[in-house]
């Protein structure tokens, strides 16, 4: 495995280890925590660069990326309550980037060649930033800590890394080109960390058949809990609804009163309901940042392999 490589996968794995422990001790993971990972993911494109000898206006869209990175966490946004916010030193950065990227671009598709391809994949960088923010925005990610990560993510490892002999299912060199563009290393850790939630309903059937506790299809998404206390970070299956009547609920909603409706089952004389664990991304993507340097693409493995 290419040294740098190994760093990426080191440094990815400790941040995201820490960013898990603490999104599932306090459900936040701090902004410093992100700014460091994505800085030491600017560095190292940045050596990156520089060790190449070649392309060297490669190093203006890392610059680009840096800024629109350090606008995430500094300065207020452009949108907020109110509506628009003409705020002219943040549109200022933001035209200095479009500026160094455009300017850079030029110069690099004037010579052509393999600085061309180069330049097209670290071009993913200051795209797959505001790519992120915008799954936030529409829900794909659920959490602004989530959005932030996979943004210290795209700094950190914004190229396929040289990490041979992984991953093992490789994708075919056919494909490998367009697929380097079109789906970002970090967007491979993202549909990895995704699938991986696939094999929770098995792991919930493992668990309450362990317990003696199997009742389908709730087994299935959840596990049964006292209600006395009402369970930390969980979401209630059952319920008492408007009617009096005790029901199911796979999917429970977020922004409910878990507090009342623990209460109102208990005044039902139920003891113990089954619930469903919040499971903060975080933990599912350290796995799956790991199998997109060490497996691959699921996706291109379960569709193509």
């Amino acid at each position: 495995m290419d040294p740098l490589a190994g760093a990426r996968l080191v440094i990815g794995v400790a941040g995201l280890l820490v960013a898990a422990t603490s999104d599932m001790r306090a459900r936040r993971v701090a902004d410093p925590l992100w700014i460091v990972l994505g800085t030491a993911g600017l560095f190292l494109a940045s050596y990156d660069v520089l060790a190449s000898t070649t392309g060297i206006e490669r190093l203006a869209v890392v610059l680009a990326s840096a800024i629109l990175f350090y606008a995430v966490f500094f300065g207020e946004p452009l949108f907020d309550e109110r509506g628009w916010r003409p705020r002219p030193l943040r549109l200022g950065a933001f035209g200095l980037a479009g500026v160094l990227v455009v300017g850079s671009g030029a110069a690099t598709f004037a010579r052509g060649g393999a600085d061309a391809t180069a330049y097209v994949e670290l071009l993913t960088m200051p795209i797959m930033v505001l790519v992120y923010q915008g799954f936030y925005q529409v829900g794909l990610l659920h959490g602004g800590a989530d959005a932030k990560g996979m943004i210290a993510l795209t700094l950190l490892v914004p190229t396929y890394p040289d990490a041979s002999p992984f991953p093992l299912v490789p994708v075919d060199p056919r494909m490998e080109p367009a697929m380097h563009l079109l789906f970002p290393f970090s967007l491979v850790a993202f549909v990895d960390a995704a699938v991986l939630y696939l094999v929770l309903p098995l792991a919930f059937l493992v668990f309450n058949a362990s317990r003696g506790d199997l009742r389908f299809p709730q087994a299935l998404f959840g596990y049964r809990a006292d209600l006395e206390p009402p369970p930390r970070n969980a979401w209630l299956m059952e319920r008492i609804d408007d009617r009096g009547e005790h029901v199911l609920v796979l999917f429970p909603r977020r922004g409910r009163n878990r507090a009342d409706e623990a209460r109102r089952l208990r005044e039902a004389g139920i003891s113990r309901a089954w619930v469903q664990p919040k499971i903060p991304f975080m933990v599912p993507l350290v796995a799956g940042y790991v199998a997109a340097f060490l497996v691959g693409n699921f996706l291109v493995v379960t569709f193509f392999g």
